[in-house]
């Protein structure tokens, strides 16, 4: 990938993702998929190492689900004009965790990218056809 086309992907994000999500964001390309790792906002939520663990882990959890639908529609806009995969991923007091709802990887085609994240929307009840289960594909990385 040349700096041009990286520039514009970082550009298209910075400038696409929502304010206040994350203190800062770092965007790359690894293979075929663009990464948004942001950097949530740092609270004091313990006094211990492990107190501020597990805070830091269950405040990550809580954008990833309240983010989640915003994040599935940026995600799509973006696989449509960039051709790649988006992988998420927030970090917090030394913890980071990656989640992607579109899958990772596989095929180039637009309509793949399309099916899997239409899969991941009927697997989690928000589809047509919700409430008809698949099995999680190979490709797919959602914790």
């Amino acid at each position: 990938m040349d700096t041009k086309e990286l520039d514009s992907i970082k550009g298209w994000f910075a400038g696409r993702l929502p304010d206040g999500w994350f203190k800062g964001a770092e965007v790359t390309v690894e293979d075929d998929q663009i990464v948004v790792l942001g950097t949530l906002p740092e609270v004091d939520l313990g006094t211990t190492p492990e107190q501020k663990e597990g805070a830091a882990a269950g405040r990550i959890a809580r954008f990833r689900d309240e983010t989640r639908g915003e994040r599935i529609g940026i995600a799509q806009e973006a696989e449509e004009r960039f051709h790649k995969y988006v992988t998420w991923g927030a970090t917090m007091g030394g913890i980071t965790k990656r989640f992607n709802p579109g899958g990772g990887g596989g095929g180039r085609s637009s309509g793949d990218r399309r099916v899997m994240i239409g899969r991941w929307l009927r697997r989690h009840g928000r589809g047509r056809g919700a409430g008809t289960s698949t099995a999680p594909s190979s490709t797919s990385q959602v914790f």
